[in-house]
């Protein structure tokens, strides 16, 4: 059974109801892995296994309660994992349909397409898993969950042995990396380091928002209405990046930004961000006021 089954399934974050933006970004993003992974049988096959697997979600719950309800962090749970994953998928096919970019998978490690799909999706996955015991070195943390859990699961899909052994290190070097983008040395890394970045929509920073979290990490938050990932006009991917208010432009910089530009995908990556409604006279307001005191800012 997993922790907190209930309180999820009726949108609950231990006693934080769940954007219904947030969680229909989650619907999306289980059928973007769904299909993404049709013809890639063992990519498909650990995602159910790791989807169904309860000492996987249990810590990804946790993660929650120590990122969420004790640091006031956005949520690094199952659907931020979820989310994850998907950008991941979209990020991989571009890369793989242009040809441009060779994946350390296929041409370094010579693994196959679906061995590539199933690097990255479970990467995606689990990157976040440490957070359950601390956010401090979760990169280290999440790679010891996840050596363990991954070692009981991947003989399933991979009997094996060197095959495994060699999937598993790709994986282990997303969790290790994922969090500081120059460490990313694969292309496979550097993918779920942007798919990650990616997640910024005002349904995630929702939940930090409402635990009283009222500073620029929240409030440029909740300005980022929509963000899409697709095939680019003058670079081979751009993000595209709705905002209500421009607010959210701290959000794209410091955060998505961020990893783009320390990113071994730098060069093949264009941001755009887009204040919406067009031409609009005045912003939509998230907070109308807000106050710094003893050094912390708080609305009224």
């Amino acid at each position: 059974m997993l922790l907190a089954e209930e309180v999820f399934d009726r949108g609950l974050l231990y006693g934080l109801r769940m954007p219904s933006s947030y969680k229909t970004l989650d619907e999306e993003s289980i059928k973007t892995i769904n299909e993404g992974l049709r013809n890639c049988p063992n990519a498909l096959k650990m995602f159910r296994i790791l989807q169904d697997d309860a000492e996987t979600n249990n810590y990804l719950n946790l993660a929650n309660y120590i990122a969420v309800k004790k640091l006031g962090y956005n949520d690094h749970g199952p659907i931020h994992a979820r989310i994850t994953a998907a950008n991941a998928l979209k990020l991989l096919r571009i890369i793989i349909d242009s040809r441009e970019l060779p994946l350390d998978s296929m041409t370094g490690l010579g693994m196959t397409e679906d061995d590539a799909h199933l690097i990255v999706t479970v990467g995606g996955y689990m990157h976040d898993i440490g957070n359950a015991i601390h956010r401090e070195e979760h990169e280290m943390l999440s790679l010891i969950l996840g050596k363990s859990i991954l070692e009981r699961l991947l003989p399933s899909v991979y009997p094996d042995q060197g095959k495994r052994t060699a999937v598993l290190e790709q994986i282990l070097h997303i969790l290790y990396s994922h969090d500081e983008a120059e460490n990313a040395l694969t292309m496979e890394s550097a993918i779920v380091v942007i798919a990650d970045g990616c997640d910024i929509t005002k349904g995630r920073g929702r939940l930090s928002y409402d635990l009283g979290k009222h500073d620029i990490h929240s409030i440029s938050a909740l300005s980022i209405e929509n963000v899409e990932i697709r095939k680019g006009q003058t670079k081979l991917i751009e993000i595209y990046v709705e905002m209500s208010n421009s607010a959210g432009i701290y959000q794209v910089q410091e955060t998505l930004g961020n990893k783009v530009a320390k990113s071994i995908l730098r060069d093949d990556i264009e941001i755009v961000t887009e204040l919406i409604p067009q031409r609009t006279v005045p912003d939509q307001r998230v907070r109308d006021r807000i106050i710094f005191s003893d050094g912390k800012p708080r609305s009224i």
